[in-house]
């Protein structure tokens, strides 16, 4: 949870105090025009290349990004818990006794015991909607394994359009710290001819290449480091995911419990590893 902040706080100090150790002033850098100009672009483009649904997944995966993990070894076990539980009372008390804990699970109170999987919204969908597929007995023609795999494909191509989406922006940056440049030069020039005034060319100028420096500084400081760390977040709920469809088709196949829960407790990532005494 503090890896986050302390890395921020590395990459200013980096960039501020390496400055100043240069003997540089600080309010050099500061010019809220360039940052006008780089910003506005940067959001303006992304709202007008992305559909809404990205807007919000990008605010989920920034709030996600400084609030800490949301994938956790807790996470796993109480997963295959809920699955578990729900195994079992498929065989117990047959397959229609888990109905109503799939149509109504927000007052199901199995998965009131696992409140962090009700949050997580694709995983919670992702259980729901196969486990109401299986009692819908659906003939053994049908291949549930690669009716799993799929899913999961559409939701992590689906996940991933968001780092994709502001990775462009990022890709874009340095282009937009050009214009703000181009700008600042175009203001410079008139400055020139007839009784110069040396200093405030030069300000000018130093304003000019701070646009640059701005459009090159978010996109490889700020933006690159939040797409890789939203690809690792696609990673782990992908992986999340493949565990219960490993879990769910062991029992569409027959297996007892105790084995499907074996079974999906060996798709978990060695560092999420949930120990045998679930």
């Amino acid at each position: 949870m503090f890896a986050k902040p302390v890395g921020i706080l590395i990459i200013m100090l980096s960039l501020f105090g390496g400055f100043m150790l240069m003997g540089g002033n600080l309010l050099s850098l500061w010019h809220p025009s360039e940052l006008v100009v780089i910003l506005g672009l940067a959001l303006g483009t992304f709202l007008a290349s992305t559909p809404v649904y990205i807007w919000w997944r990008s605010f989920g995966y920034l709030g996600r990004y400084f609030a800490g993990e949301k994938v956790t070894k807790s996470l796993y076990a109480d997963t295959l818990g809920l699955l578990n539980e729900l195994a079992r009372l498929s065989r117990s008390s047959g397959v229609l006794a888990v109905e109503k804990h799939i149509v109504s699970p927000e007052s199901s109170p199995i998965f009131a015991q696992y409140p962090a999987v009700l949050k997580h919204k694709d995983l919670k969908k992702f259980i729901i909607d196969n486990f109401s597929y299986l009692l819908l007995n659906p003939p053994k023609s049908q291949n549930f394994d690669l009716y799993l795999d799929d899913q999961i494909h559409d939701i992590t191509v689906s996940m991933l359009e968001v780092p994709k989406s502001v990775g462009k922006v990022a890709d874009w940056l340095p282009g937009f710290g050009i214009v703000a440049a181009v700008l600042g030069v175009i203001l410079t020039m008139e400055l020139l001819g007839g009784d110069m005034d040396v200093a405030k060319i030069g300000t000018a100028i130093g304003a000019a290449l701070v646009g640059t420096l701005t459009g090159i500084f978010v996109a490889f400081a700020v933006l690159a480091p939040f797409v890789h760390a939203m690809e690792v977040m696609v990673r782990q709920d992908t992986a999340l995911l493949e565990m219960s469809a490993a879990f769910m088709s062991a029992y569409a196949n027959g297996v007892s419990p105790n084995i499907a829960l074996e079974i999906g407790r060996q798709r978990i990532p060695p560092e999420f590893e949930v120990p045998r005494e679930l």
